[in-house]
């Protein structure tokens, strides 16, 4: 009987009438599941799902913790980031602080800053000095300079950062000031030649991933010739691009509106050719089915959009340059076009509806097969769903999706693809499988990286693919 009540209390549904799953069972999946895609969610969302997923387990909830922030082999996340090691500074500050030194390994050094006015600010401070005082004897220093807050700031809360932190430092306002001047010119970051004017020193093919993004205007108009002979040495393939830390929805969304013939489509293509290939020379017979729905609109239905063109271009199974859009009416896209510029607009101009029917999606799919009597083994072998969850009712009102569509299809005498649920807007706490469920995954968040462990030839379940991904080697100096 208790079995049955907490299955039944367990229910819920989505905001267009799913069933779904309060939780997976584990605090702990509930947290890998979601806490890559909470931007739309308040501090007090993220701190009750990572504190519920840290009293189940401690060690494994900080290592999924870092790597949400992991920017190169993570998902980047910084906000819930920054929203949890505030919390555990206050709350847990006998664990936090043996990760302290870890932060900028994973993140960056200024996300230091979000440990101000915590129990731990001190130790933070004394991490960032030791740091500092090695910057100013190396040659080589590290990017602890380039974050560090100025005093000259316009913002009030930089400048009482900054004041903070050259106290802490033991310095005057002028020798903070030149050694961060110091430190910059050492670093050679471009915002250092920018605001000098040196716009003719700046090596365009060495710039940061980031700052290729941000300044791309400042350096049309304050360098158009050289710049633009830049671009077009890229589109030449004679010049080189950092990507290394954008993400595909970050390029996707500047050319979301962009003609191929605007004189940045060049710049943007080079960007999305350089991204990190998380795929490499795996085959699998699997297709993204990317959701379209007005529920997505804003961030979402670009990194959807932008993730589901990355897989199919690098896909090397049966669907390359293939993908599934699903809203009111699923069609099949076929990616068209010679710059990432045409092959946005092309995929614009089908037809997205405002509905997050998904059991259409795999009605087509099945439908399709039985109407032409494909055989198993030409099945799509695996779906990836990039969504924000937020599904509309099936026809069987009374059973999640994936329960009715695996049963709908072994009706039919065919296996259900394995599933990839992939949630870029976790904006409720709900779930369409439980932790053990067999033939799917759950993942969050807006990077590719995670391509390489859903991509593996042993489909695990929803547990043991997150515990296959925080327990790598990379997370293992992460300690409590």
């Amino acid at each position: 009987m208790l079995n049955y009540l907490n299955a039944e209390t367990n229910l819920t549904r989505t905001e267009n009438g799913a069933l779904a799953h309060k939780s997976t069972d584990s605090y702990l999946l509930d947290f890998f599941a979601q806490g890559g895609a909470m931007r739309n969610r308040s501090d007090m969302d993220i701190i009750t799902m990572f504190s519920k997923a840290f009293a189940e387990d401690e060690l494994l909830a900080l290592r999924t913790l870092f790597y949400f922030r992991d920017i190169r082999e993570g998902q980047g996340e910084r906000n819930t980031f920054k929203v949890v090691i505030k919390y555990l500074a206050d709350t847990y500050p006998h664990i936090l602080v043996k990760n302290l030194e870890l932060i900028p390994v994973y993140g960056r050094w200024d996300d230091m800053y979000a440990l101000i006015d915590t129990q731990l600010q001190s130790q933070s401070l004394s991490v960032m000095k030791r740091q500092f005082l090695l910057d100013m004897e190396s040659d080589r220093p590290s990017l602890l300079g380039k974050w560090l807050k100025s005093e000259n700031a316009s913002s009030k809360e930089t400048q009482r950062l900054a004041a903070i932190t050259r106290k802490a430092f033991g310095l005057t306002s002028k020798s903070y000031r030149k050694s961060l001047s110091l430190l910059r010119k050492r670093i050679d970051i471009v915002e250092s030649k920018m605001s000098s004017n040196q716009w003719g020193n700046i090596e365009y093919d060495k710039l940061p991933s980031k700052a290729g993004m941000i300044y791309r205007n400042a350096f049309y108009r304050q360098d158009e010739e050289r710049y633009d002979a830049y671009v077009q040495s890229l589109t030449k393939g004679e010049a080189k691009i950092n990507a290394n830390t954008l993400y595909p929805h970050e390029i996707v969304s500047k050319v979301w509106s962009m003609s191929s013939y605007d004189r940045q489509a060049a710049l943007f293509d080079a960007m999305w050719k350089s991204l990190p290939d998380y795929i490499g020379d795996r085959k699998e017979n699997s297709l993204a089915m990317v959701d379209v729905s007005g529920s997505m609109s804003g961030t979402p239905i670009t990194v959807s959009v932008a993730l589901g063109l990355y897989l199919a271009e690098r896909n090397k199974g049966n669907f390359h340059n293939h993908f599934m859009t699903f809203s009111e009416r699923p069609q099949m896209q076929k990616v068209v076009g010679n710059t990432l510029a045409d092959k946005v607009a092309n995929m614009r101009r089908a037809d997205w509806g405002y509905s997050t029917d998904i059991e259409k999606a795999f009605n087509l799919l099945l439908n399709t097969a039985i109407k032409y009597n494909v055989p198993q083994e030409e099945m799509i072998d695996k779906l990836y769903i990039i969504t924000d969850m937020e599904f509309n009712q099936c026809s069987s009102r009374n059973a999640t999706i994936f329960n009715h569509m695996k049963k709908k299809y072994e009706e039919h005498g065919y296996k259900l693809p394995k599933l990839v649920f992939w949630n870029v807007d976790a904006r409720n706490t709900q779930f369409p499988i439980k932790m053990n469920d067999e033939g799917v995954q759950l993942v969050s968040g807006f990077s590719p990286s995670i391509f390489k462990s859903l991509m593996n030839d042993k489909f695990v379940s929803p547990y043991d693919l997150m515990l296959e991904v925080i327990n790598a080697e990379r997370y293992q100096a992460i300690t409590i």
